[in-house]
């Protein structure tokens, strides 16, 4: 098995089952043990790490509701936690439902399923915001909401949902595949390398020339569909990973679910302490000397990062309430004006610099957002109705770019 560690020594995922009794009528859309498990992770949490920022996000409305109350009972029998729950912080504790959660980034996330078994026993399937469209993307936020530390509370496991009632291409696939991925506490993906999966002719390639440079690398890790096509090693330590590359090639493109499904493994992996890099096919074979640096750089940092990181030392335990910011919450900058960016028939009739300048134009209101909600707010000023696999193909590199390299480029697509 492969195991990809955290940081530090504590999961970065796990995954919390809240045994409910059967006998019970109406827990089928909020679990009374859930309420019950989550109530008390909140006040553990209070006790143990109060230095850390907290916030719990329900899938539906009724069960944020019963486990806001809940926390709100308990708090009147614990006046001495009043201080980590003071709605003054700047990052303050909070409950949500699932719809209503975007750009709340707290140290540790309590996501909780809320929706269980019938007396009966049979899982009704009635997964609310999951069950309609964008419901992935809803679920893809939630669980990357979490800088440090993930943890999913539920009544069933995974076992519980039968592959065949599982549609594809809903959030339910997706709410499958993370029980399954927190329930090994995010580091099990699977046998190392396999020859199982044969690399594509780009993919061969692009390994080819990159083991020759000096990476040393081993392809096809993960379990099943989740896997990721080259795996950098760390160059004296060889059995540590430290940097994953992805090509785009077949397995990328093969349906929005399997995007939705790479992005929250590259998001969850990156938490775990890994980086990530995309090698794109239009770019290898156009640029591929760039491209080869770009590797390479990216590698090397990889390196420097898993090392600096070796020799630092972890946060002190003992921080109290006093190692938190304590104050009204900062507001967000405004934007200033629009960058005079005009529009265009085609993503190709842009330059990067004009893209790059409305992705920071966006993103300088000071407002935490993924990817995909970027990418949903800037097709409307490219001019945009919809997003294409080239549109998607573009953004999504440079919103890369924009994270690692200091400044925008002028160059044409």
């Amino acid at each position: 098995m492969v195991t990809f560690p955290g940081p530090g020594g504590s999961p970065v995922v796990r995954h919390v089952l809240a045994n409910q009794p059967l006998d019970l009528d109406g827990q089928e859309e909020s679990s009374s043990a859930e309420v019950r498990k989550v109530t008390e992770l909140v006040l553990e949490h209070a006790e143990r790490h109060p230095q850390e920022s907290l916030g719990v996000i329900a899938m539906g409305i009724r069960h944020a509701d019963r486990v806001q109350r809940a926390m709100d009972e308990a708090l009147e029998e614990h006046p001495e936690l009043e201080s980590f729950f003071d709605q003054e912080l700047e990052e303050r504790f909070f409950v949500k439902n699932l719809e209503r959660v975007q750009g709340d980034e707290r140290d540790a996330i309590i996501l909780t399923v809320g929706y269980g078994k019938d007396r009966g026993g049979n899982l009704p399937f009635r997964f609310g915001p999951l069950l309609s469209e964008g419901g992935q993307r809803r679920l893809n936020v939630a669980v990357t909401r979490a800088r440090q530390r993930m943890t999913v509370v539920s009544s069933f496991s995974h076992f519980d949902m039968d592959l065949a009632r599982v549609r594809p291409g809903t959030g339910v696939e997706l709410l499958r595949y993370y029980l399954q991925y927190a329930s090994s506490e995010g580091r099990r993906l699977a046998d190392a390398a396999s020859t199982d999966y044969p690399l594509n002719e780009f993919e061969a390639e692009v390994y080819d020339v990159l083991q020759s440079k000096g990476i040393p690398l081993i392809s096809q890790v993960g379990a099943s569909r989740f896997r990721i096509d080259l795996v950098a090693k760390h160059p004296t330590e060889p059995g540590r990973f430290v940097l994953a590359i992805e090509c785009d090639g077949a397995s990328y493109h093969s349906s929005p679910t399997a995007r939705d499904r790479d992005r929250l493994r590259q998001q969850q992996l990156e938490n775990l302490g890994w980086r990530f890099h995309r090698i794109w096919s239009t770019d290898w074979f156009m640029r591929k000397d760039e491209e080869i640096q770009r590797a390479l750089t990216a590698y090397n940092k990889a390196v420097e990062d898993i090392e600096s990181r070796g020799s630092s030392k972890p946060p002190s335990p003992s921080g109290g309430i006093a190692d938190r910011k304590v104050g009204k919450p900062k507001a967000n900058p405004t934007r200033g004006p629009r960058p005079r960016v005009p529009s265009y028939d085609s993503i190709t009739d842009f330059t990067d610099g004009e893209i790059l300048e409305l992705i920071n134009w966006l993103n300088s209101d000071g407002k935490l957002r993924t990817d995909d909600e970027i990418i949903e707010e800037l097709l409307p000023e490219l001019g945009f109705a919809r997003r294409g696999p080239r549109i998607e193909a573009v953004l999504r590199d440079l919103l890369y770019r924009s994270k690692t390299q200091p400044g925008p480029s002028t160059k044409p697509i």
